[in-house]
Parts: structure tokens; C-alpha cells; sequence
């Protein structure tokens, strides 16, 4: 199917909301599907956008004779809720199942350049009405909200268990063409390879949840796992076996996907902070001198950072972010610390204050690869900054104090 032959689209968003605005409840009332009916699941590539980054999935009832080609899509959500950013800080976000036309679907990813792959399911004609009346059910505005989380209820786990639950047959699904044993954190990063920043910051904030190994029937959480494992599923009954979807047919071709990865920015950045760290403390050393204006940037910016973290722990219904064992490093108490750093009353605070970080960073930089949480690697030369920093900070509050204890005798 080749875009030309369509009007220029409205914005994607724009259309998933007016599909969501005006329904499809008239429709929904009458429609009968006929002998020609078929029901398949479309996989979208991922997008250049960080929402769209990890692709999507969607449902398609299409019937010629009934003249009806619609989209079921439980991805979308209504930026008009007086509460969306809060609600999706706190990730209290609830997604809502759509109804758009395929046109209008088509449409949005033909203008973001993306590929939209079909896999047409291998169903009785009863099946697909008992699916197409379940989905209208679902869509009632009662029962089309829904409380999303990353993991385990998304876009494309809402399709998974529709087609489960809705079709009598079991359905028997083949992993072996899976990798095995990967945690959901390590199923993510493939995705972000292109975003270094992105990539870095979701792997900085996800908690030790995400560490746990997924099982194959988790793996759907991803679009791209969910289209082959159902290329590999089959029907089983008692006397024969079928596949249950289709080989996936290209709708539309988009960008080509690459799998190179860009050059990784954070590591740049953190080595050269690392540099500089280092060059300041060698003249601090040199010198016994004090540097603290260096030392408020960067444990505020780190000690800012421990906040957010807490915060998405403490504060949030995220479940990803829980348990973050990066606060080893990123400490929000760093920004108490800065504050005082410079009171010479407190010298001796500051002094056994730096020495207890110190043997925390030292003991969290040796045990890196034993903690149970992937800790982001692009990181470690900015923990080797913070250690070298407060070594100095100890050093010369050291001497500080000798040299008072000096003059007071």
C-alpha cells in the first residue's frame, strides 16, 4: 500500500484523539462481520521519539463486505486531563483503549517514516465476532481506561491477553527462537542504542525490578517479541495443529533500521568531569589547597539527581523505579553537604563526613559487578570524580585540624 494515495494526514496524536473523541458507538450497535472478515495484529516499528522508541502494537478488523477497516489501540492518552502531567509523573497515567480508521492509522505512521508489519490471525468466523464484540465492550466508556505499567500492562500485553482470553482454542506458544534468560532491563537496552541519553537516563532511573529475568510470556511486553512469538504460536486441539497467525506481511516500509549503535555521550562527558576532577585535585594536593566551588557543582548535581531518584522510589507508583541501588552513589545528602563544606566550625563533621563517603564510593566501585542491580557502566568515571573529591576534602580538613591543634598549644 503506498501513502500517495491518501490525503496528507493530521497529526497522529490529533487523529487518536478525535477517533477517541467522537467513538465508534453507532457502529459498534450493528456491526456483523461477514465470511470475509479478517482480524490480524499490526507491529509498528520504533520511532524517532522517545514515546515511540520501543514501537507499538495495535488490532485490525477489517471486513469488505461490511465496509468496515478499524484499529483497536490501547496506547493512546488524553493530554486534555487537567491532571496528565501529574498523574504521569506520579505514574498514576491512565491509557485508553481507541478506535481510529486504518486509513487515519496508516496515515500517522506513513508521516513518521515507520514501518507497519500484519499478521493476520487464523481464526473461525465466530471467533472473530466474539473478538470484535469483546473489543466493543472494552471500548465502552466504563471500561476503556486503564492503569498502565511498563512491565506487565501496555499496548501490546492488552493485545496479547485479548487474543488469549477471547478465542476458545489455546493457544501454544513456541519460544525457542527467543534468547532465554534475559531481564527485562537487558530486553530494553537493544532498543535505545540509537538515544545514548535517553538510554542512559531510563537505565539510571529503572530499580531492581527491572533486573529480574523475564519469562518467555513476559517477553510481549515488547512489540517486537510479541510479533514472533506469534509467528511461532499454533493452535492445539485434540487432533491436529494450526498456526495461529499468519507470516507477518509489510503494510508499510519505512526507514530503514539499523542496529549501530551512536557514539556513547554520556561516557564522553563523565570521563572528561573525571579529567578535570583530577587536574583540580592534583593542584589541591600540591598546593593544600581547596577547591569547593568545583565540589559544590558537582555533588549538587549529583546530590539533585539522588533526590530525583528517591523521589521516583518513595514517592511515585512507578514499580520499575523501586530499590534503586544507584542512591549508593547519588546521594541526596550531597546537597546538605555542600552547604556546610566551607564552615570551618564544622571541619571536623566535614572530615569524618568525607571519609565514610569515601569507603562508600571505594567499596560501591569494587563491588560494581556483584551488586544484584546492572548499575550503568557509562557512570563509573563520575563516581571515581566524587571519590577523588572528597579524598581531597578529607586531606585538607585533615590538615586543617593539625594545623589548629598546632596553634592551640
Amino acid at each position: 500500500m503506498n501513502s500517495s494515495n491518501f490525503k496528507k494526514p493530521l497529526p497522529f496524536s490529533l487523529l487518536l484523539f478525535i477517533s477517541l473523541l467522537f467513538g465508534f458507538s453507532a457502529t459498534s450497535q450493528s456491526l456483523v462481520l461477514s465470511d470475509s472478515a479478517k482480524v490480524s495484529m499490526l507491529t509498528c516499528s520504533p520511532g524517532d521519539e522517545l514515546y515511540s522508541v520501543f514501537g507499538h502494537s495495535a488490532i485490525r478488523v477489517s471486513d469488505p463486505v461490511a465496509k468496515v477497516d478499524i484499529v483497536f489501540n490501547y496506547g493512546t492518552f488524553d493530554f486534555s486531563d487537567p491532571n496528565f502531567y501529574s498523574n504521569f509523573v506520579m505514574g498514576r497515567l491512565n491509557y485508553i483503549l481507541s478506535v481510529s480508521y486504518f486509513q487515519n492509522f496508516y496515515l500517522g505512521y506513513a508521516e513518521e517514516n515507520r514501518w507497519i508489519y500484519e499478521q493476520e490471525l487464523n481464526i473461525t468466523g465466530s471467533e472473530k465476532q466474539f473478538l470484535l464484540d469483546s473489543l466493543f465492550a472494552n471500548y465502552k466508556p466504563e471500561n476503556r481506561y486503564y492503569l498502565y505499567d511498563f512491565f506487565y500492562d501496555n499496548c501490546a500485553t492488552r493485545i496479547r491477553n485479548v487474543f488469549v482470553e477471547g478465542i476458545p482454542r489455546t493457544i501454544e506458544f513456541n519460544y525457542s527462537t527467543l534468547e532465554s534468560n534475559k531481564s527485562f532491563r537487558e530486553l530494553l537496552m537493544p532498543l535505545l542504542k540509537q538515544q545514548p541519553w535517553a538510554r542512559f537516563g531510563i537505565n539510571l532511573a529503572l530499580g531492581l525490578p527491572s533486573d529480574r529475568i523475564a519469562e518467555p510470556w513476559d517477553y510481549m511486553f515488547l512489540p517486537n517479541h510479541m510479533l514472533t512469538a506469534f509467528q511461532n504460536a499454533h493452535f492445539k486441539g485434540d487432533n491436529s495443529v494450526s498456526k495461529f497467525a499468519k507470516e507477518p506481511v509489510v503494510l508499510l516500509e519505512g526507514k530503514p533500521i539499523t542496529n549501530e549503535g551512536s557514539l556513547n555521550e554520556p561516557l564522553m562527558v563523565f570521563l572528561v568531569i573525571l579529567l578535570v576532577a583530577l587536574a583540580i585535585s592534583y593542584r589541591n594536593y600540591k598546593n593544600k589547597s581547596v577547591s569547593y566551588w568545583f565540589d559544590r557543582i558537582l555533588f549538587g548535581s549529583v546530590g539533585v539527581l539522588g533526590v530525583v531518584l528517591v523521589f521516583l522510589w518513595f514517592f511515585t507508583d512507578h514499580k520499575v523505579f523501586v530499590v534503586n541501588f544507584n542512591v549508593l552513589w547519588a546521594n541526596p545528602l550531597y546537597l546538605l553537604f555542600i552547604l556546610i563544606l566551607s564552615i570551618r566550625q564544622l571541619s571536623s563533621w566535614t572530615r569524618w563526613y568525607s571519609a565514610i563517603n569515601l569507603a562508600l564510593l571505594v567499596v560501591t566501585l569494587l563491588a560494581w559487578p556483584l551488586i544484584p542491580q546492572a548499575l550503568p557502566w557509562e557512570v563509573y568515571p563520575l563516581v571515581i570524580a566524587l571519590a577523588v573529591r572528597f579524598w581531597i576534602i578529607y586531606l585538607n580538613n585533615n590538615t586543617t585540624l593539625n594545623s589548629a591543634s598546632r596553634k592551640s598549644r
